[in-house]
This record gives C-alpha cells, structure tokens and sequence, in this order.
C-alpha cells in the first residue's frame, strides 16, 4: 500500500500532473506542457503504470481479511475484489492515454487538447470502483460477524466517509473551473488526500489482523504437506 502511494504520487509529480493542469487551458498551452521535458514527464507515467501493480497485493490481503469476517457467503469479499480490479483499470488506462499526449508532442494542438481531455476526465471522474472497495470494507468492519474486531469498527465509518467523499470528482465533466473541476478543491484535493492515505491506513490494519490470525492447526499443515 505504502509503496503504490509513494511510487504513484513521486510518478504524477515527474510527469506535471501534480499539482493537475486547468481544465480552462488553450490548446497551444496544453501542447506546450507536454513537449516541455517529455522525456522526464514518459519516465514519470511509466512510475506511475508500474505503481499500478501494487495495487494487487494489498487487495488481496484485503480480500482474506474480509473473508474470514463473512464466511462463506462472502459478497463484499468479491466486490472488494472487482473493484479493486476496476481500479487498476481506471488508473492503467488513462496512463497510458497521457502516454499517447507525451509520445507526440509536436501534433497539432487541438489533437493533444482532445487527447489530454481523454486522460484527464476518467482520470478524476471515475470513482466508482474506489466507491464499492470502501463501501464493501465499511459493511464488514461494521457486522455483526465482526465481533471478534478482526477490522476495528472505525475503519468501516472511515471507509464510508471516503467513499462518499469520492463522490464530487464525478461532477468535473462540468465543470472547467472551481471547486468541482479536475484540478478543484473537492473533485481533485480531497480526493488525492483521501486515496492516498485510504492506501497507508488499509496496509497498516489489514497487517495487524493478518498478524494476529490463529495458526493453522498441525493437522491442517500436514493436509498441505500431503497436498503438496
């Protein structure tokens, strides 16, 4: 979790896209941003698509913790799962659409404005999967089948609070300046804030719980070993 946070954000940084662009740019100033250091900004969305892979890890162990809390009948242990899936999507993609801005700097400007809008609105827009990983965390932390505190019961109202805060970087299809636009305070700002920690805060409970989950018992080590 930790890792993806830092290689991400260190990678938004080399590329320009931190702190984000105005939406309310010309094109010729959108096609002068990406053919200033295009060199330096490609190594920084390459961080960034490799930062995407740790995104794994932590999902899955997500996924264990929220198994051992349904049972199982385990819905919310696979919508955790597909939208962290989603997710990857949902950063892969717009990445590798910034790519394509940087790869030809030299294009007609309208093109890389059309190109940079491409990257930029599901980049921010698409908080949907984010959206079901906390709303699926939330639910189980706060059952009562969590009675054995596997996931503290603040780190499901914590969850709640940052999905829900999620909501407002779906509005920055309308909006070219303010509060709700991809650079804005609350479709961008509060968003960034709350997706990197969300990251840190996961990786430290879920690592507590996995450290405190029983050992399996002998006989289930020699099931393996036989299996093996």
């Amino acid at each position: 979790g930790p890792v993806f946070a830092v290689l991400f954000f260190v990678g938004m940084l080399m590329a320009g896209l931190f702190p984000p662009q105005s939406p309310g740019r010309s094109a010729h100033q959108v096609a002068a941003f990406w053919a200033d250091h295009a060199t330096v900004k490609r190594l920084g969305l390459m961080l960034m698509m490799i930062a995407t892979g740790f995104t794994v890890p932590l999902a899955a162990a997500v996924a264990v913790q929220l198994k051992r809390i349904e049972g199982d009948f385990s819905p919310m242990t696979y919508i955790q799962l597909i939208g962290a899936a989603m997710g990857g999507v949902a950063i892969l993609v717009p990445t590798f659409v910034f790519c394509a801005a940087a790869f030809r700097p030299d294009r007609a400007p309208a093109i890389t404005q059309a190109i940079d809008d491409i990257a930029w609105i599901p980049f921010v827009m698409n908080y949907p999967p984010a959206f079901l990983q906390c709303v699926s965390v939330a639910v189980c932390a706060l059952s009562r089948r969590n009675a054995t505190q596997i996931l503290p019961r603040w780190v499901g109202y914590y969850n709640l609070w940052v999905a829900f805060l999620f909501i407002p970087g779906g509005l920055v299809v309308f909006f070219k300046h303010g509060a709700f636009a991809w650079n804005g305070l609350l479709a961008f700002w509060l968003a960034a804030v709350l997706f990197g920690s969300w990251w840190i805060v996961m990786c430290i409970v879920v690592r507590k719980a996995a450290l405190a989950m029983p050992e399996p018992a002998p006989e289930a080590e020699e099931n393996v070993l036989v299996a093996t």
